[in-house]
């Protein structure tokens, strides 16, 4: 018999060429109406911003969400028939798009449209028209488009920052990165902060274990001595130290809760 967690999927779609320094990807998450009963699911830290859409027919209910940052696992109950659709914010562009300090934010339900207006304003109602994930795609990507933010609105230095810590899987050291840059540490650190909300060693930590994750959930065959190595922990024990921290597992339980999940493309 299978395990309740098999009937639940998720999968990314990469944003196309005029959002994509504001949005990061997009992503989906559902669970099979066929599931009997709800199941706790886990969502790791990501380092990013989410706007997200919920939808349950059987329950006629649809809600927006904003998922902000968090270096914490969270635990909710997911329900049969749950989907979820969502635009991830490119870390660069957070303070642009929320037109605020993106480290004050915290997570919530979304039931007020006067709550960032000009993200959330009428968006409830698109969404709810969209038969699937590429249409609410396509309407995330119209609201970025209309923000009207350009590039080179964006602090050019840390969209670099932002895309070699992502490239590097997080392995690259900070000091790299602000020569490359040629800033200071200091000048990095605060800069980073401003734009994203996240210090660059806390985003670099999420993208390794981003990284992690995508190596475990579909990697089978390699022992985890052999992962630790190639994703630059400094030894095993490191990596079972940081899975503790993150997720509260142990690698083996972590790998087996992922593995439960089907993942579609990730980007």
């Amino acid at each position: 018999m299978k395990s309740p967690e098999t009937f639940l999927s998720y999968r990314e779609m990469p944003s196309g060429a005029a959002v994509s320094h504001l949005v990061y990807s997009f992503w989906q998450f559902s669970v099979a109406p066929e599931l009997k009963q709800p199941v706790t699911h886990e969502i790791f830290p990501d380092g990013c911003f989410s706007i997200f859409y919920y939808r349950n027919e059987r329950k006629n209910f649809t809600m927006l969400g904003l998922t902000a940052l968090s270096l914490e696992l969270h635990k909710t109950e997911v329900f049969p028939g749950d989907v979820y659709w969502s635009a991830r914010f490119s870390p660069a562009a957070n303070r642009a798009i929320l037109r605020a300090n993106p480290a004050e934010f915290t997570s919530r339900l979304i039931f007020d449209e006067n709550f960032l207006p000009h993200l959330t304003g009428g968006l409830l109602k698109e969404l709810d028209e969209c038969r699937n994930f590429g249409e609410a795609a396509a309407v995330y990507e119209k609201r970025f488009a209309a923000f009207g933010i350009a590039s080179e609105k964006l602090d050019a230095k840390i969209i670099e920052a932002v895309r070699l810590i992502v490239s590097s899987t997080g392995e690259i050291k900070i000091a790299e990165i602000a020569e490359q840059l040629n800033l200071s540490v200091r000048q990095l650190q605060r800069r980073f902060l401003n734009a994203t909300g996240l210090t660059p060693k806390q985003f670099a930590r999420v993208q390794r274990w981003r990284a992690t994750t995508i190596k475990l959930a579909g990697d089978t065959e390699s022992k985890l001595v052999d992962c630790a190595a190639e994703l630059g922990f400094t030894d095993q024990a490191h990596l079972s130290r940081e899975c503790a921290t993150l997720t509260g597992r142990s690698p083996k339980s972590f790998t087996e809760k992922v593995r439960q999940i089907e993942h579609g493309n990730l980007v």
